[in-house]
């Protein structure tokens, strides 16, 4: 990739060293991002950076030092256009990946990825789906008023997502003995009914709610109900400067920030990211690399199994 979207040499940033392999990451996560927003606004969709991201364009006019994703929201209609699109609005190495695109992904919410390079987390190393680095895309869903019926969907949706990641997961090496009854099950039905058959129910239950008749949004296939979003945030959209681009965030977006990070969210906090322990390469593709991460995840996961059947063996 020869666009450059960022400094890529080491720097000190809030006294955190971001190292000249991580700013090489960062700039294939927004080259990532704008394939992504050139897209919807060829298509009209609407779509803001989120969570972490837009912490960072608010307070660093650019990635939290030591973030190292992207990640975005769009409401659910919009996302569900997104996903229509398919692989018509992507050339290689982009992939939007979602359940409908990618037999065994089974998360509630799409990536976007590249497919040149590799962003392996290890325990996934034994799924077949595509594993290249990504930028994250959460729908929001309206959030049912009743405390009941919103607990019930999010029971719901857990199971069958839960079920549904049973299907690769490596018994022996996961040392997740008693998922081999479910792995077996799930094995068979995505036979029968096939994949997207058995995921399409988690759609339905996210989509239950009418928007018009709610008054919040949330990441609900992602962090449930943690965080309640007035709708009217995302009513229309202001441009925030992120590196050497602006991205799209939500006119409300300090609502947004307080909601989540709470009122001192202009505060650095330096906390563990959801992918510390991601297998991450610009140069190579996942293709090449993840046998390697396989065989590594395989070797120190049989380890830490055998170690603590030894300590139960003794007690």
């Amino acid at each position: 990739m020869n666009k450059v979207y960022c400094d890529t040499n080491e720097e000190i940033r809030c006294g955190y060293t971001v190292s000249a392999r991580m700013k090489a990451v960062w700039n294939v996560e927004i080259d990532l991002l704008v394939k992504l927003l050139e897209v919807c606004e060829r298509h009209h969709l609407r779509c803001w950076v989120a969570d972490g991201t837009l912490l960072g364009a608010v307070r660093h006019k650019g990635f939290i030092p030591w973030d190292n994703d992207i990640d975005v929201c769009m409401l659910r209609d919009d996302y569900d256009r997104l996903l229509a699109l398919g692989a018509d609005a992507f050339e290689y190495p982009y992939f939007l990946q979602s359940p409908y695109s990618d037999d065994s992904y089974f998360r509630a919410h799409a990536q976007f990825r590249n497919s040149a390079t590799a962003g392996i987390r290890p325990s996934d190393s034994y799924r077949p789906f595509n594993q290249g680095l990504f930028i994250d895309i959460f729908p929001l869903d309206a959030v049912p008023e009743d405390l009941e019926e919103r607990r019930a969907i999010l029971k719901r949706i857990r199971k069958v997502t839960r079920f549904l990641k049973a299907k690769d997961t490596p018994i022996l090496a996961s040392g997740r003995l008693g998922l081999v009854f479910r792995k077996l099950k799930c094995k068979w039905m995505v036979w029968r009914k096939g994949w997207i058959t058995i995921y399409k129910e988690v759609d339905e239950l996210l989509r239950s709610a009418d928007l018009s008749k709610c008054r919040y949004v949330a990441e609900l296939g992602f962090s449930g109900d943690e965080y309640l979003l007035d709708k009217h945030i995302f009513d229309s959209t202001v441009m925030l400067d992120f590196e050497q681009i602006q991205v799209p965030v939500p006119v409300g977006y300090e609502s947004y920030l307080r909601t989540q990070y709470g009122d001192d969210y202009m505060t650095p906090r330096q906390v563990p990211t959801a992918h510390d322990d991601m297998v991450v390469d610009v140069e190579r593709s996942y293709v090449e690399l993840l046998p390697e991460v396989r065989r590594q995840y395989s070797r120190s996961a049989i380890k830490r199994l055998l170690k603590k059947l030894g300590k139960k063996s003794k007690a």
